[in-house]
């Protein structure tokens, strides 16, 4: 900055000058202004990194054929590179072999879709990288599978073929089948997916977003992100949830939709039964008991022995008193055991909630 200002404020020559001061004038000028675009450009602050590129994780890289331990570095190495050019967040290496191996997956057998599915939250990625170079007498084929990691699905395949080429070139195949994959991606996110809805009943009306779309069976395309569906019948509970599209991927949704609970107060009829029973129970003892007594009568009715002509007849209400009573208490601790099961549910010690099946495929 002192160089800086000793330039400015130097006397400037005028024009009447000889011709070697109006030299040293102009390049006076000349380093002035580029001394104050050098400042201009070292007080920028620097542009923050990107946030929003896709994370993605190399779980898989498979090698057959006449391919040397360095070589085998150089191919991750340019898968690497090439992946990290079409701006992704790349993990590989070591780091992923270790996550892996910690959340009980081995990454030497980790190429289905159940170990992606695993493999993808345990390293905190949205997408994986599986590959596989193949040499025969020094012509390589690579291939590269970039995965869905929420589904495990294959969501873009890459190939190349490097016909008698060095391993360098052949390096710079896989980069370039690295960077293509982010177009295969980009192709995706464009990409509505087909969702197929079932449900059990069917004929459930499905909404979207708020907005009716039809009855289930239902074949539709949905475009990539987060939606709202809800599905619902008459007498069965709704089903509610919150889907995440992916672009590109069919996807289908089983729902099973359970029956609607009794509005039936089981508690209080189970009580009331109850004591309907022991009413009726006490009342046909009574009668059973007072079967065959005399009903009291005037003195002028009784025979010589003082006794009443009349006798009560209540065996047969007895039997059936007791019989109601039975059946209502029985009833009734039937209703009371429905009902404390019911309010243990709605307590939230047994909640029933909606079966859920979901089945994933790749047509593009």
């Amino acid at each position: 900055m002192r160089l800086l200002a000793s330039i400015l404020c130097a006397p400037s020559p005028t024009f009447t000058v000889p011709r070697p001061r109006r030299r040293r004038f102009l390049l006076r000028v000349f380093l002035a202004t580029v001394l104050l675009g050098t400042h201009a450009a070292l007080a920028q602050p620097a542009t923050a990194p990107r946030t929003d590129r896709p994370r993605v994780a190399v779980v898989h890289l498979s090698f057959a054929g006449n391919v040397a331990e360095a070589a085998r570095e150089l191919f991750a190495q340019r898968l690497v590179e090439g992946l990290s050019v079409a701006e992704f967040q790349v993990s590989a290496g070591p780091p992923v072999v270790d996550r892996l191996k910690t959340s009980g997956l081995d990454p030497s057998s980790c190429t289905d879709e159940a170990c992606f599915r695993r493999a993808a939250p345990a390293l905190g990625v949205a997408y994986l990288v599986a590959g596989a170079v193949k040499e025969r007498q020094k012509t390589y084929e690579i291939t590269l599978d970039l995965i869905n990691g929420r589904n495990g699905s294959i969501i873009g395949t890459h190939r190349e073929r490097c016909e008698i080429c060095g391993v360098e070139e052949a390096g710079e195949k896989m980069g370039l089948a690295a960077s293509s994959l982010r177009t295969r991606l980009e192709g995706l996110v464009r990409t509505p997916a087909r969702f197929v809805i079932r449900s059990h009943p069917s004929g459930a009306q499905v909404i979207l977003d708020g907005q009716a779309i039809g009855r289930t069976p239902l074949d539709r395309e949905i475009p990539g992100g987060a939606h709202t569906l809800q599905v619902s019948a008459e007498g069965y509970d709704p089903s509610d949830r919150t889907l995440t599209v992916v672009s590109g991927v069919d996807e289908t949704l089983d729902l099973e939709l359970l029956p609607l609970a009794s509005k039936f107060p089981f508690a209080k009829a189970g009580w009331a039964a109850v004591v309907v029973g022991v009413a009726a129970l006490a009342g046909g003892i009574w009668a059973e008991a007072v079967d065959g007594n005399q009903i009291a009568c005037a003195p002028a009715e009784k025979d010589p022995w003082g006794a009443c002509p009349h006798l009560r007849n209540t065996r047969v209400l007895g039997a059936a008193l007791i019989g109601v009573g039975v059946a209502s208490g029985t009833l009734g601790g039937v209703w009371l055991y429905l009902g404390q099961g019911r309010g243990s549910r709605d307590n939230g010690d047994t909640v029933p909630g909606n079966h859920v099946a979901l089945g994933y495929s790749g047509h593009f």
